[in-house]
């Protein structure tokens, strides 16, 4: 602007200088005495005040177009300024949002951390209570545990963690039930009874001062009872020892042995603890064989019959891999999908989205 105004200020002290010496140098008569020459001069200097309106003319258009020029500028200036006003707002409310969401996730990370807290403890319980149940149930719990504990570390949501405490407390229900009743569902052989089992509690049950009906009955529970679970350590270990061997086929390679072994089990103890993991290994079995109607006949038998248990999530995904494997595409993709809605947190949901992926 100061540019401006002293070239403003130099073009009208040019103009003024050349009126004035337009006026000095006007034509007049030639007086008396003088020569050609001074008139000579005198058009010279007209010439020249002439040449200084045009460059008057040229500093006045050049004026008038760094004009235009600098209110271009100042109108980029103010959009510039405004932009930048827009954009600060901008992150600032972005920068909030993000704050509040920090705020949030804390606040999950911790709940996560007290429910990952709880149900490592309740899982300990269950190790302790149905550790000698069957091998294969430790394992299982600490794999979910430790991927529970990878899911709380990348902020897995709580409706999971809830899916999870559900099927926990199913657990517990189960240890609790398996730990009050010893004895395998299904009743063993008569076993004859301890010598004197019949005989002391009579001797030792004391005479009561009312009628002796009804202490009668819970005194000779407790022989039978304890007889009952003398007589079923012996038989428990066989049926361990039937699943054990059935298994040990298996991981040999000896399918068709294996599925033998398996069905005999299903067969002579078919609600025992371990008929849901003999049925899982027997539709295995069948994979392997690529018997894959009979495979997805035994995963679905397990699935309807005990949707909740550990192998329910292996048994989904060789279901999918029968059908895929006899060209039933579609419904090995609803297969992968249902795996990973209902167990989200499992290995075989890991895997299902991989093939579900090249499946798409």
């Amino acid at each position: 602007m100061i540019r401006r105004e002293a070239l403003a200020v130099a073009l009208l002290a040019l103009w003024a200088a050349a009126a004035s010496a337009q006026q000095s140098t006007a034509p007049r008569p030639a007086a008396p005495g003088e020569s050609p020459a001074s008139n000579r001069v005198l058009l010279d200097l007209l010439n020249q005040v002439d040449a200084l309106g045009r460059q008057m003319r040229e500093l006045r258009g050049e004026l008038e177009e760094m004009s235009n020029k600098v209110e271009v500028l100042n109108d980029r200036v103010q959009k510039s300024e405004k932009r930048q006003s827009d954009l600060y707002n901008d992150t600032d409310a972005r920068l909030r949002r993000i704050e509040q969401l920090a705020k949030d996730d804390a606040e999950a990370r911790k709940k996560l951390t007290t429910l990952t807290g709880e149900i490592d403890l309740r899982l300990k319980k269950l190790e302790g209570a149905a550790g000698a149940a069957t091998g294969a149930l430790p394992a299982d719990v600490e794999a979910r545990l430790k991927k529970l504990e990878g899911a709380g570390a990348t902020g897995a949501s709580l409706s999971q963690i809830g899916e999870i405490d559900l099927r926990l407390k199913k657990l517990e229900g189960a240890a609790a039930a398996t730990a009050a009743i010893p004895a395998p569902v299904t009743p063993p052989p008569a076993a004859p009874a301890p010598p004197g089992a019949a005989t002391t509690p009579v001797v030792a049950a004391p005479a009561p001062p009312s009628p002796p009906v009804p202490p009668a009955p819970a005194s000779a529970a407790a022989p039978a009872t304890s007889a009952a679970a003398a007589a079923a350590t012996p038989e428990s270990e066989t049926v361990r020892r039937a699943y054990e061997s059935a298994l040990a086929k298996q991981r040999a390679g000896d399918s068709a042995g294996a599925i033998a072994d398996f069905r005999n089990f299903l067969k002579q103890y078919p609600r025992h603890e371990l008929a849901p993991n003999a049925q899982y290994w027997l539709g295995e079995a069948y994979f392997r064989m690529a018997d894959y109607p009979s495979a997805i006949a035994a995963q679905q038998k397990l699935l309807v019959t005990h949707p909740d248990h550990l192998k329910a999530p292996d048994a989904m995904l060789i279901l999918a891999n029968a059908h895929s494997a006899q060209g039933d595409a579609g419904a090995a993709r609803r297969t992968l999908e249902d795996l990973i809605a209902k167990y989200p947190l499992s290995e075989a949901a890991e895997k299902a989205k991989q093939r579900l992926a090249k499946l798409k």
